[in-house]
């Protein structure tokens, strides 16, 4: 996932959530990607940490 984090800072932020949801959801627009970042952005900075990231990853990518 090294790759969608562009700038290196450990957190995805909100553009950055957009690229992932379209590549790990296949879902295009802000729609998903914004609906992802107020599910888990547990700590309301408007990005996502690890922590968070986990409980993403856990919820939509783990079967």
């Amino acid at each position: 996932m090294i790759f969608l984090i562009k700038n290196s800072d450990g957190y995805i932020s909100k553009n950055e959530l957009i690229e992932l949801v379209e590549i790990l959801l296949n879902e295009k627009g802000l729609g998903k990607s914004s609906q992802v970042l107020k599910e888990f952005d547990f700590n309301h900075d408007n990005k996502i940490d690890f922590n968070e990231f986990t409980a993403f990853a856990e919820m939509h990518l783990i079967h």
